[in-house]
């Protein structure tokens, strides 16, 4: 299919949408007064959702752009849609003293330079998630990184706010740096930038295979560095904590969720470079280069995952500071969802090798068949997002704490915000719905059935435990270091419920010293109710969206549709 330019332009209608609402705040702002900037921003979300949704998704749509619409990039877009509209009702709510603030007192609802931004910055996430060329999918990561590091210079006047923006910003230059030197490399391997071709360069067995070997390590580090810093991975996980403190409930809650949809998707594709199409039950083959590619991208995310996981949870258990101890808790989220990305990587590297598949089984007959791994990334993402945006949208929320007066006619003293556990002694005594919210987000986050992250993690440490299960590779020695991976993904969840049952303790065990003032705006506390309404829904029915995820893991592995049918866990036996 050749599509013209205009049904090129149709395929991003929805990114096209989200940059007109940027222009709309921007001169909105500047001409005519604008001073509602995030209305702005949901009505531009509302509109590209609309337009995203419109969109045929059941098969593969290419743009003469280099833009794939299929199961993996709109799930990838109405998830960066609805997160995105959260973070907004988040950062609506977020009360702060911000650099564009016009006149004197606090700044409330936000500014249309700030908006416009945040628009642009989902424009360019929603791309990453359609891209199918590198130079898109590199103008996708960028259009990310530069709103988030403005955003960040926008939010605080202070030291802190300044110092947090400087780091993420001097950071984001080292990661989009290694990670154009690994777009070079897999230039040199594919000849091209489309990556269907370099894909197909990659699987090939004849000449140009020696160059492609030579390249693919150096091509697969820089690249998950690059990925590591979106996902605040291990080696590039340690701006978090001080960037996290330095900023407001919004941009944490941004910080936390949204890079990670790119790292994760970024990931995904690395992947399925190697990943040979599927040519009947017994699926294709590939050559020594996509295999090498493939082996070598499962044993390092593999590492990384075990070590990002331990080091966030370690950290976190030392925090006091609320901020702090999210931001190390959001490293070790990334560990487990490398986990998912490794195990696909595995599975892969058995879809390529050039033995058949065991007798009566295609790559259904596995329950991890090459897409159970980014299944379970793919959900576990889609449930840990909202809860860590309810837990920013609540502290947002609560806002400050009451003022100690030292007089009867003295000064107001400061407004101090919510920063530390200590803070939210006593909650449940003065704000019961705003303590259960957060009770309910921190137990999915530490992984307490029946809510979602329970079930994340577990098809997690079940797709890992698949591994050469069915069908072990000659040479063996995958099936241990994966079940080592899901003891590690098991013991670190442990490790985590601490920490997250020491700050439900200080809201319902522990006195009330002053509390808070819960002054954080009506849009804040839409976000914690909209996210505590997510969570609830997916709890009730998690197959559903498991299902979602496991149509958008087969998209991008090549898979049909039909063979992964009631493979997953929690999905639906497939029909006889």
């Amino acid at each position: 299919m050749n599509p013209t330019s205009l049904q090129s332009f149709a395929l991003v209608a929805p990114e096209i949408a989200l940059v007109v609402a940027a222009l709309a705040a921007y001169l909105g702002g500047a001409f005519l007064g604008l001073r509602h900037g995030w209305l702005v921003a949901l009505a531009g979300i509302a509109a590209a959702f609309l337009l995203a949704g419109a969109q045929p998704a059941d098969g593969a749509l290419a743009g003469s752009g280099g833009v794939v619409i299929d199961a993996f990039s709109t799930f990838v877009r109405q998830a960066v849609l609805v997160l995105g509209a959260l973070v907004a009702l988040v950062q609506a709510g977020d009360l702060f003293s911000a650099a564009v603030t016009r006149g004197s007192g606090v700044h409330r609802g936000g500014t249309c330079e700030e908006a416009g931004t945040f628009l642009l910055l989902l424009a360019g996430l929603s791309l990453v998630g359609c891209a199918g060329d590198l130079v898109l999918l590199f103008a996708g990561l960028e259009l990310v990184s530069i709103p988030t590091y403005v955003l960040l210079g926008l939010r605080r006047i202070d030291a802190r706010g300044q110092e947090a923006a400087l780091k993420y910003f001097f950071l984001s230059l080292v990661a989009s740096a290694l990670f154009l030197y690994a777009v070079v490399c897999l230039y040199g391997i594919g000849g091209s930038t489309n990556l269907s071709q370099i894909a197909a360069r990659l699987r090939a067995s004849d000449a140009t295979t020696g160059l492609a070997l030579a390249l693919v390590p150096a091509a697969l580090g820089l690249a998950a560095v690059g990925a590591a810093f979106r996902l605040a991975a291990v080696p590039m996980h340690f701006y978090a904590p001080d960037v996290y403190e330095g900023t407001g409930p919004g941009n944490a809650a941004l910080l936390s969720t949204l890079p990670k949809v790119a790292g994760l998707v970024v990931l995904a594709r690395l992947v399925a470079l190697g990943l040979a199409p599927a040519a009947g039950p017994d699926g294709g083959t590939a050559g020594p280069a996509a295999v090498a590619h493939l082996d070598l991208a499962w044993q390092l995310l593999a590492i990384l995952a075990a070590v990002t996981m331990t080091v966030g949870n370690v950290m976190a258990l030392w925090q006091r500071n609320l901020r702090r101890l999210l931001a190390c808790s959001s490293i070790a989220h990334s560990g487990y969802l490398l986990v998912g990305v490794a195990v696909a990587a595995a599975a892969a590297s058995t879809r390529t090798a050039p033995a058949p598949q065991p007798a009566g089984g295609d790559l259904a007959t596995l329950w991890i068949g090459a897409l159970g791994g980014m299944t379970a990334a793919l959900y576990y993402l889609a449930t840990y997002a909202p809860a860590t945006i309810g837990v920013f949208g609540a502290l947002a929320y609560l806002g400050h704490r009451w003022p100690e007066w030292t007089s009867g006619d003295g000064p107001r003293p400061p407004r101090e915000e919510i920063s530390t556990v200590d803070d939210l002694d006593g909650l449940s005594a003065t704000n019961p719905v705003a303590a259960f919210a957060l009770a309910v987000f921190l137990l999915s986050l530490a992984g307490i059935p029946p809510l979602p992250g329970f079930w994340g993690k577990l098809s997690l440490a079940a797709s890992a435990l698949e591994v050469d299960w069915t069908a072990p590779v000659a040479g063996g020695g995958r099936r241990a270091w994966f079940v080592g991976l899901a003891i590690v993904l098991v013991v670190n969840a442990a490790i985590a419920a601490a920490y997250y049952l020491r700050i439900i303790a200080a809201m319902y065990f522990k006195p009330s010293k002053r509390g808070v003032q819960s002054d954080g705006g009506l849009a804040a506390g839409i976000a914690m109710l909209a996210c505590l309404a997510l969570v609830a829904i997916v709890t009730v029915r998690p197959g559903g969206l498991f299902d979602r995820a496991e149509l958008a893991s087969a998209a991008v592995s090549g898979t049909p549709p039909a063979a992964t049918a009631g493979v997953g866990f929690a999905a639906a036996p497939a029909a006889p």
